[in-house]
């Protein structure tokens, strides 16, 4: 029977809400199949549900194999130091075995993660795109850009298997000497760095992958690099919440599914001198409490120095899980035996027999671990276990991808003077291109790689630290050449780059170019330049556009977002 034209809206309105009906039976479904599975769970299943760890090797070993088979892994992590990261083609085949592995016994997937900010942090290089870094994306101005590399970055790591992204990194970026978050930060005002932290939130999540926004409660003001030392941050309650949180509140808003702890001395939050990330009263009082925070909880790693070297790994694990954690990580760290993973995991099932953490925190953790599984499609092991697509590598550094970074390295290039007089150089060996390695062999490969790519100026490439040998040959070239490229890489913790600096500023005046090719901060610390420059990393698309930018006639519209204390150019603030 035809309707008449009276139920016609209504039965239009029913087909509208079909979908969303049959969306929610599915939901409720896969959320009833993780509290099932939950329920089900033994102890030692538990246990190792709520924790990813490292693994040697670039194919399925027996030792990785044996944890996720006898310990009923949740997670793994990946890095490129222990072997895991060869290729595209490589890496999928790694983690559809790692799967594979899963899928035997309950076959539930498994967590994979990886590090893959931006430059400098990217496990993923060759063969993939390397963005430019958050400080640099934040110099653009443009939220929308951060959000289209999240989305890009989610997709290349999906087509290889990962599905957790240990970034963006929310930190607010105000301690000029931070040695470990610096251009890894979208800079150091709080509001532009929330609308950024909020658009690259919203693309990992559109895309389908886990991301975690870092360093709760914050690793922006710190001295101490965490890997090695514990950091302490002695903002009050309203610094805190006025600097620190607004990135995390905003990328909760955005809907992250995650977050992940920073190993920090707080006294205004835990005036009992514990960690952060081992710390009841932040995880569970102000992240939960204050916060409303309910997703899952990542530890940073717990074989790094700031809680390794104090409590060591394992003791680290039951403090964590006993503070509010969910996940907790064990990562590679320099020194660190592998049988610490073994040793966290049986310290943390003997920590909930013995009641000192209580079975409902372990039942808490792992329940949020599984929901997130089943959120993102993972409870299935055997679903994720399938074999890479033999057009693998024409899945990832896509020349589309390539392109847009390409466009943020060009709208992110900064010039604090006037450059109309000294831009662009003559191309040819009129000038002389002068860098100090940074130290990092990829990096350094790939900065040379990108140079070697422009117009033919003439190349000098110094250790990391110049001496004074190093510094007088240097100023000896100088006299061959018309003009003078310094790119500086990180010369604030660096004497010999100071000195080179200086001398070459003294030797070239009129003539001396200065850029800041790591981080915007060396720009406040070292002598006047006729032109001064920051590209805030050596990602390959940003040294490619630092070469436009000095031998083509070329518009700088980047805005620094880092706080210099004065020098040049201000803040950027652009919608």
């Amino acid at each position: 029977m035809k309707p008449t034209p009276r139920f016609r809206p209504f039965l239009a309105a029913c087909f509208l809400l079909l979908p969303i009906l049959l969306a929610g039976a599915s939901n409720a479904a896969a959320a009833s199949r993780a509290a099932a599975l939950a329920s089900a769970m033994s102890l030692e299943e538990k246990v190792g549900q709520v924790f990813m760890v490292w693994f040697e090797g670039a194919a399925v070993g027996a030792d990785i194999a044996g944890l996720i088979r006898d310990r009923h892994l949740g997670g793994v992590i990946l890095y490129t130091a222990p072997g895991n990261i060869e290729s595209p083609l490589q890496l999928a085949g790694l983690t559809a075995g790692l799967q594979q592995q899963a899928a035997s016994g309950r076959g539930i997937g498994l967590l994979v993660g990886i590090d893959q900010e931006g430059a400098p942090v990217d496990r993923l290089r060759r063969g993939f795109t390397v963005f430019p870094s958050q400080m640099a994306l934040a110099a653009t101005g443009r939220a929308d850009l951060a959000g289209q590399a999240a989305a890009s970055t989610a997709r290349e790591l999906r087509a290889v298997g990962i599905n957790t992204d240990f970034a963006p990194v929310a930190d607010v970026n105000i301690n000029p000497a931070n040695p470990v978050i610096g251009i890894r930060s979208f800079g150091s005002n709080p509001a532009d760095a929330a609308r950024f932290a909020a658009a690259a939130t919203a693309g990992f999540v559109g895309a389908g992958v886990v991301c975690t926004p870092k360093h709760f409660p914050g690793h922006g003001d710190t001295a101490v690099d965490s890997h090695v030392g514990l950091p302490r941050v002695d903002h009050d309650a309203a610094t805190l919440a006025t600097v620190d949180f607004p990135p995390f509140r905003s990328a909760f808003a955005a809907g992250a599914p995650a977050v992940m702890t920073a190993h920090v001395l707080a006294p205004a939050l835990d005036p009992e001198g514990m960690p952060a990330t081992l710390s009841r009263n932040v995880l569970s009082g102000v992240l939960r409490g204050r916060l409303g925070f309910d997703g899952v909880i990542f530890t940073d790693s717990l074989g790094m120095g700031a809680v390794a070297a104090t409590y060591g790994t394992p003791e680290a694990a039951v403090l964590a899980l006993a503070a509010g954690a969910d996940v907790l990580l064990i990562g590679a760290d320099a020194g660190r035996p592998a049988a610490e993973r073994l040793e966290a995991m049986d310290r943390v099932a003997e920590a909930v027999r013995s009641g000192r953490v209580p079975l409902s925190r372990l039942n808490a953790a792992a329940s949020r671990v599984l929901r997130l599984k089943e959120r993102y499609g993972l409870l299935d092991a055997a679903r994720l276990a399938t074999p890479p697509a033999p057009d693998i590598a024409k899945r990832v550094g896509r020349p589309e991808d390539a392109a847009l970074a390409r466009r943020i390295a060009v709208r992110s290039l900064t010039a604090f003077d006037p450059v109309g007089a000294v831009l662009p150089l003559p191309a040819g060996s009129a000038t002389l291109v002068v860098r100090p390695r940074l130290g990092r062999d990829v990096i350094d490969a790939e900065a040379e790689a990108a140079i070697a790519a422009w117009n033919g100026p003439r190349t000098l490439f110094l250790p990391t630290d110049p001496d004074e040998a190093a510094i007088t040959d240097a100023v000896h070239r100088t006299r061959e050449a018309r003009d003078v490229v310094l790119l500086v890489t990180n010369a604030r913790s660096r004497t010999g780059q100071q000195r080179l600096a200086e001398a070459l500023s003294a030797a070239t005046p009129g003539r001396f170019i200065l850029v800041a090719a790591q981080s915007p901060y060396d720009i406040s610390i070292l002598p006047p330049a006729a032109v001064r420059i920051a590209t805030y990393g050596e990602a390959p698309a940003s040294l490619e556009a630092l070469g436009r930018g000095l031998f083509t006639p070329f518009q700088f519209a980047g805005r620094c977002p880092a706080d210099l204390g004065g020098q040049g150019n201000a803040p950027a603030a652009r919608p």
